[in-house]
């Protein structure tokens, strides 16, 4: 017995311990996880249909886009706004997988193995196909290109060119899914016998008669206080209304930093001393690109080309003189002429621009060409540019160093010469008659502010941080007490800067990773210093009723006074409204129903499209308009000669459905998709 005591004695403790170090570790284990689920939350770019996008995730896919139009564009990197639009791009790309692929497989709707390769090979290829692949001579696709690219891709070391193969690939699928969705809805697409009988009477039909109108403004709207109850009750009734985006509201001060009297006097002595130096410098063009705070073009122009300023010196009584120095803002120029060429106006060129991987090629093709073969032939098949054929341009219209090529070269020469675009093979078809060109070298120096004044904004930055941190009612207090200029703006989670200040989007990224009330810290944005405060945040989805009951009031409150002013006018005729105090009244002629506008009434669909409904000499029941209540009496309609007929009716109402079908199956494709965006936090 005293066994069985103490196994039960240890095994109870045993079982405590045990217990207690399962809930310890279920604990821990729920801390852990919750600890994990907040990290996620915190690294999510978006959420699709209930689907996590991971920042890692989105960017390695951007990263990867990205590749894919350097790639095919022939560039080794992209400005800002393309990256813009690689992320939009990717983010579709999750749209579509989570939420367009799902309902395509429930309609049934796919692209089998066999109808890619027939999208490729086949009579009717992918308009994705078409578009990379059609040859410029003949118009149609180019198998061989194909084939000749695929075979390709095993020997691609870099693997840019089978990315780019996949990507074809895929937007060719994407591609095809739509459109077979597309060809569906637009089989249930119809035009019935009412809606052709409606727009042949609304087309053919004019009405004339009268009309007197009662305008809300005549209730004050102190009369009219509608209840939090029927406020709450609106926005449930009409929720989907008000649907928003997610945005933010921003103060913000700008501490400008302009440059002061002494950075003026310093910049004035810097370009004396430089305007002298410039003037004796043997070779101008050179002393200017070293000197100059701005590219220095150095393109050959002709007298018209140039202001009368620089004419002056360059073939002008002023020649061989400087222009400027110059002081306009906070820029000053000088300009001298650094050289002259006899040259033509205009040349004539065929080109054939080479893939960058191909660019061994070009001598083999200089040499056949010169050798008697058709560039257009060549260049079906070996360049990356359709147009072939350049016509007649000016040289200066061209790339360096392109230009000097073409500038200096004879008709009839063919030639190699490579951009930042690729290898360009030329053959010379023109050249005009030469005329005198010059060169100008112009120096820009911009008067900028000393490390000092650049201090002196900073401390006024600092300051007002120091009196703002901490609330919005802070922020206030230092606006009000420094008299800073306070400018407000609404961000939008897709805008790329806040309104007014360029190179913003460290400020938009801040105010979507922050509370309402949180002050900023000093932002560096296009040389001024900026502070700013969230004064309010929304989030996608919907608006809440106190964000919008101020909108809902003014609903209410004409509501209510239609209601009252048509009370008002029941039952009186068109001269007895007319008469009423605040009343207008007036004459409409060859009203039809589907007019926008009509000059004595205005833009008021409402009353217009009733007055097609009413029996000649009826006056109208009240109807409610956008400025008012009205009441109409119709004394006579006409139908005019055939305007429209019922088969010309048809064709019109089902070329505009048809018209129209794409952007309204997207719009409701776009709606239907469950998502949250949070890219702005990150890009």
């Amino acid at each position: 017995m005293a066994t069985l005591n103490t196994l039960r004695t240890r095994g109870a403790i045993f079982l405590s311990i045990f217990i207690g170090i399962a809930l310890i570790a279920f604990l821990l284990g729920d801390l852990t996880s919750a600890s994990s689920i907040f990290q996620s939350r915190k690294n999510r770019v978006g959420v699709v249909e209930g689907n996590n996008i991971d920042y890692m995730e989105f960017a390695s896919e951007s990263e990867a886009m990205t590749r894919v139009i350097e790639t095919l564009s022939g560039r080794n990197s992209l400005p800002a706004e393309e990256h813009d639009r690689v992320r939009d791009a990717v983010w579709e790309s999750y749209v579509r997988r989570f939420s367009y692929d799902p309902g395509y497989r429930r309609l049934g709707i796919a692209v089998g193995e066999g109808e890619q390769v027939d999208m490729v090979q086949g009579l009717y290829p992918s308009p994705v196909i078409e578009m990379m692949f059609t040859s410029p001579e003949t118009g149609r696709v180019d198998t061989d290109a194909i084939r000749e690219f695929v075979a390709g891709l095993d020997t691609d070391a870099t693997g840019r060119m089978s990315a780019v193969w996949e990507y074809i690939k895929t937007e060719m699928v994407n591609e095809r899914m739509l459109a077979k969705y597309m060809a569906l809805v637009s089989a249930a697409t119809f035009v019935n016998d009412l809606e052709v009988a409606h727009g042949v009477k609304a087309t053919n039909t004019t009405y004339a008669g009268r009309y007197a109108m009662v305008p809300f403004s005549t209730i004050a709207d102190s009369l009219v206080n509608p209840t939090a109850a029927e406020v709450k009750k609106y926005y449930r009734e009409h929720r989907e209304n008000f649907r928003q985006t997610a945005s933010r509201d921003l103060e913000y001060v700008v501490f400008d930093m302009s440059p002061s009297e002494a950075d003026y006097a310093d910049a004035a002595a810097r370009v004396d001393e430089m305007a002298a130096e410039f003037a004796a410098a043997e070779d101008a063009m050179q002393y200017a690109s070293l000197n100059s705070q701005e590219r220095v073009a150095a393109t050959w122009v002709g007298e018209g080309e140039l202001s009368p300023e620089l004419a002056a010196i360059a073939f002008g009584d002023r020649r061989g003189e400087m222009d400027g120095p110059t002081l306009a803002g906070d820029v000053y120029t000088m300009s001298r002429l650094a050289g002259e060429r006899m040259l033509p106006d205009s040349v004539g060129a065929r080109h054939i621009l080479l893939n960058p991987m191909m660019v061994a090629s070009a001598d083999s093709l200089v040499g056949a060409i010169r050798g008697g073969a058709d560039i257009a032939e060549l260049a079906a098949s070996y360049s990356m540019d359709p147009t072939v054929d350049l016509g007649v341009f000016a040289p200066g219209m061209m790339v360096e160093p392109f230009a000097e090529a073409v500038r200096t070269a004879n008709r009839g020469d063919v030639f190699a010469v490579t951009t930042q675009y690729g290898t360009h093979v030329v053959e010379m078809t023109y050249r005009s008659p030469l005329t005198r060109k010059v060169q100008m070298a112009t120096i820009v120096y911009n008067v900028e502010p000393s490390p000092a004044t650049e201090q002196a904004a900073y401390n006024q930055a600092r300051d007002f941080l120091a009196a703002a941190a901490g609330s919005k009612e802070k922020f206030d207090g230092a606006v009000s007490s420094t008299g800073a200029s306070l400018r407000v703006a609404t961000i939008g989670d897709r805008d790329r800067e806040v309104r007014g200040l360029a190179d913003s989007r460290e400020i938009v990224r801040w105010s979507f990773n922050t509370k309402p009330g949180v002050v900023s810290p000093i932002f560096d944005i296009d040389g001024d210093y900026v502070v700013a405060v969230v004064g309010g945040a929304r989030e996608a989805g919907f608006s809440t009723v106190n964000e919008v009951s101020s909108e809902i009031m003014r609903t209410l409150r004409t509501e209510a006074k239609a209601a009252q002013i048509a009370a008002m006018v029941e039952g009186k005729t068109i001269d007895e409204v007319g008469a009423m105090e605040g009343a207008a009244a007036g004459e409409f002629a060859a009203l039809k129903f589907g007019a926008f506008y009509e000059p004595s009434i205005g833009v008021e669909p409402a009353v217009i499209g009733a007055a097609s409904g009413l029996a000649s000499g009826a006056v109208s029941k009240p109807i409610k308009g956008s400025s008012g209540v009205y009441v109409m009496t119709v004394a006579a309609s006409e139908t005019a000669s055939e305007d429209a007929s019922t088969e010309s009716e048809r064709v019109r109402l089902e070329a505009n459905a048809e018209t129209s079908l794409p952007q309204r199956v997207m719009q409701a494709m776009q709606e239907g998709v469950e998502m949250e965006d949070f890219r702005a936090r990150f890009f």
